[in-house]
């Protein structure tokens, strides 16, 4: 459900991968995704690429002080 209220023609984040993919990859891709989620959950070893962050700031409108 979550997958589905993804919202559409924005840009993608460090992966490359657009959120359209996962909308419309349908139950397959759903499936293999947990596969892999619940793989690394139970190892408890996550791959290196997934350490990368970009941190963006996002600032509230109005007067800052």
């Amino acid at each position: 459900m979550a997958v589905q209220i993804l919202k559409n023609y924005k840009a993608p984040g460090t992966d490359n991968i657009p959120a359209e993919v996962f909308k419309y990859g349908g139950n397959g891709l759903v499936k293999h995704l947990r596969t892999i989620i619940k793989d690394i959950w139970q190892k408890e070893n996550m791959p290196v690429q997934w350490n990368v962050r970009i941190i963006c700031p996002i600032h509230k409108k109005g007067r800052h002080n």
